[in-house]
């Protein structure tokens, strides 16, 4: 296996969609220094301000098992509490790609 994505899906709560980005800040300032963290974007829907998407490329397996297993990992998911409501994770395998090398 090469690469390694994850396309999450994230339901916060009624009225929590507007301060959920912030609760981000200081893990993308972790994720900035990974190692083989190749993209890491935060989506809101436009049509549902409470639905929000994660998508994760990874240079291969080990890089993210040092992302999710980080400290800094641990610390962001035990504050999301107070925001989430649901979440969905997929791990998949990037097929074809533009503006990404695979």
């Amino acid at each position: 296996m090469g690469k390694v994505s994850v396309i999450a899906t994230l339901r916060v709560k009624d009225g929590k969609g507007d301060g959920f980005p912030a609760a981000f800040d200081e893990f993308f300032r972790h994720v900035e220094g990974e190692d083989g963290t190749e993209h890491y974007v935060l989506h809101r829907s436009t049509t549902d301000p409470n639905l929000f998407f994660m998508t994760e490329l990874y240079a291969d397996k080990a890089a993210f098992e040092a992302h999710s297993g980080s400290d800094a990992f641990a610390a962001l998911a035990g504050g999301l509490g107070d925001y989430v409501d649901s979440f969905d994770l997929q791990m998949a395998e990037p097929v074809k790609a533009v503006g990404v090398e695979l």
